[in-house]
């Protein structure tokens, strides 16, 4: 009995679904592009599928074979806003609190009244839960590496530095200084690098309960 030869497929069918496979990726990266314009701009309860699909040149039984639905394609907006992030968050240097100040002013400028909007719906929308709780868990160990050359070695000083760091470095700080009491972009730089500066040089030692200020 002869051996078969298994049947390789063809160099044009390879070619088609090579094709294919292309012509799939292209046009989830314009719908979730053109949903993070719409989601950029509006709060997500404004953003329609109608107005993705016309502005991603799809229709919307598209978006939904590809994402499931608006949820789906938040979550596509989400992990791909997530990741641009992550990667740019890994470029910061460990120690140097100018650069890093000057990172998170420059994610917060573009993207600081997307992440607002966003939050907005954290706890009633699951998918922005779930992308909020791993943004905190992401952005606390990101303080922890960049500025963990410049912490008290004492833990509970350590934690204290940590906690004023996270304050000084939240969206939500950025959106006081900008948004509601009107600093311009170089001003809301310097107070908080102030902020930061002032979380590093924290007393390394607390006073204990016996001690008191005359």
């Amino acid at each position: 009995m002869r051996n078969r030869v298994p049947k390789l497929p063809s160099p044009r069918r390879t070619y088609q679904q090579v094709a294919r496979a292309h012509s799939t990726q292209e046009t989830e990266h314009r719908v979730v592009e053109a949903a993070t314009q719409l989601f950029a701009e509006r709060f997500y309860d404004d953003v329609h599928l109608e107005d993705v699909a016309r502005l991603a040149g799809v229709t919307v039984k598209t978006i939904q074979r590809r994402f499931g639905g608006k949820e789906g394609l938040a979550r596509a907006f989400l992990v791909a806003a997530g990741k641009h992030n992550a990667a740019l968050r890994d470029r910061v240097p460990a120690g140097d609190p100018e650069v890093a100040v000057d990172f998170i002013l420059g994610m917060y400028e573009p993207l600081g009244d997307t992440l607002m909007r966003t939050l907005a719906l954290d706890g009633r929308v699951p998918v922005v839960t779930e992308m909020a709780e791993t943004g905190r868990a992401l952005h606390w160990g990101w303080l922890q590496r960049v500025f963990g050359p410049l912490l008290s070695a004492e833990q509970a000083a350590r934690q204290d530095q940590l906690a004023a760091l996270l304050i000084a470095t939240d969206v939500y700080t950025w959106k006081l200084l900008r948004r509601d009491r009107g600093l311009s972009p170089a001003r809301t730089r310097a107070v908080l690098l102030q902020f930061v500066t002032d979380a590093l040089s924290r007393p390394t030692r607390r006073p204990s309960n016996r001690e008191h200020t005359p």
